[in-house]
């Protein structure tokens, strides 16, 4: 009797895990960690997203910040966590590919220890100036004014490693300026710092500023891709107003830890194109002046692949660090 009762719990318990493990997933919420501030620019994104893919994974999404060293810090977490699909990272390409060449040491890879699943959006830069700090009227003149007036001038980012801070990077090469870099938490307290003119200026993420422009508090010289942003049209490009060539635009998309199930990959990956292809989602990330990014596993690895590289050209180019 002692052995048929010791075999009867064991066929339940081996049945129970049987049917545990063949729930589809997701069956339980699911956990985005972010590694910038809530109100910033990724964040932003992440709740545009939030409903959607909630009602396309049926289960609720809840995010969790890890916020400093440019990002690396929710990085981190993500690499360690276990692949069982419930503990997600929203990286951009300044997590995944700026981060390995500035950083002399991460305690991760960032290719081989995360799963890429989806990119979301590209996202526009532009060169911002505080009228109080520095009356530059045009990119030309703000160049002028930096050069007659060499250490006075700073500028602010989103943070070591972040697109903002690699973008001005660029800009003081390719212009030929020495601007000190000041970093801050996220877009929030680097907008904030640069209306209390404690910076005069910032490369901004479009999305985080329109609010400053609109209100007029702000001037925008330039964005940093190659064409101009449909919500901006009167905003010239970098590239126009001076620096020919010049193109800085950062990405922002999801990552899970490596070892993740490729059917958990594949179905988050579909969840999120169907998300972008919603005309409530087009709408909402065109008036912040995001362009879609709907790719597959395939393609979103090869991107970070690519971006990985030429990042760290422009690391090696721009003389960027993080003292």
């Amino acid at each position: 009797m002692h052995r048929f009762f010791s075999f009867a719990v064991a066929a339940l318990c081996a049945l129970f895990a049987g049917a545990a493990q063949a729930q589809p997933w997701p069956s339980k919420p699911i956990t985005i960690i972010q590694g910038f501030s809530a109100g910033s620019g990724i964040d932003i994104v992440a709740r545009i997203m939030q409903e959607p893919l909630q009602k396309l994974l049926g289960q609720p999404i809840v995010f969790d910040y890890k916020v400093g060293a440019g990002g690396n810090n929710a990085s981190s977490f993500v690499a360690k966590s276990a692949p069982d699909g419930y503990t997600f990272l929203l990286g951009t390409a300044g997590t995944h590919g700026i981060n390995a060449a500035l950083f002399k040491k991460l305690p991760f890879d960032v290719e081989a220890d995360f799963t890429a699943i989806a990119p979301i959006v590209d996202v526009p830069n532009v060169l911002v100036v505080n009228p109080a700090a520095m009356d530059a009227t045009d990119l030309k003149d703000f160049i002028a004014k930096v050069k007659a007036q060499a250490g006075k001038f700073n500028y602010g980012s989103t943070g070591n490693g972040t697109s903002t801070h690699l973008g001005f990077a660029q800009l003081n090469t390719a212009a030929g300026l020495d601007m000190a870099h000041v970093p801050y938490k996220g877009s929030p307290e680097a907008i904030q710092a640069m209306i209390a003119k404690e910076v005069c200026c910032m490369v901004a993420q479009v999305q985080t500023i329109l609010g400053q422009y609109k209100a007029g508090t702000v001037r925008l010289l330039g964005v940093t891709t190659g064409t101009r942003v449909d919500i901006l049209k009167d905003v010239p490009t970098l590239g126009e107003a001076g620096l020919p060539g010049f193109k800085s635009v950062t990405w922002y998309g999801y990552f899970g830890p490596k070892g993740l199930d490729p059917a958990i990959t594949a179905k988050f990956n579909a969840a999120v194109r169907e998300a972008l292809s919603q005309p409530a989602v087009k709408e909402r990330m065109a008036a912040l002046g995001n362009a879609l990014r709907p790719e597959t596993v395939e393609q979103f690895r090869e991107t970070v692949k690519k971006d990985r590289a030429g990042w760290a050209d422009v690391v090696k180019t721009s003389g960027a660090s993080i003292d």
